[in-house]
C-alpha cells in the first residue's frame, strides 16, 4: 500500500501499489505548479486511487493559460494548500 496526505492530514490518498508509468513534464504550467523546472506525472486510472476527504477540504484550480488551449484542473487541500 502506498499512502500520502496533505500537510494538515485533512486529505489522504492511497494506492495499492506504485504506478508503473510516469513522465516528467516541462511545460510552463507544470513548472509554475511545482515551482521547479518540471513536474513528475504519474499515469494511472482513477479507480486505482482512493481519496479520503471527510471534511471536504479538496479545492479545484482550473488553469486555462495553456499552450494547447485545453484547461488543466489541479486539486489541492483548501485548508493547508497542499
Amino acid at each position: 500500500m502506498v499512502e500520502g496526505r496533505c500537510n494538515c492530514g485533512g486529505v489522504k490518498v492511497s494506492m495499492s501499489e506504485l504506478p508503473k508509468n510516469s513522465a516528467i513534464c516541462y511545460c510552463s504550467n507544470c513548472r509554475r505548479a511545482g515551482s521547479s523546472v518540471g513536474s513528475i506525472v504519474y499515469l494511472l486510472d482513477r479507480c486505482d486511487v482512493k481519496i479520503d476527504d471527510p471534511n471536504k477540504h479538496i479545492k479545484n484550480y482550473s488553469d486555462s493559460d495553456t499552450k494547447s488551449g485545453n484547461t488543466i484542473t489541479r486539486q489541492f487541500c483548501g485548508n493547508c494548500g497542499w
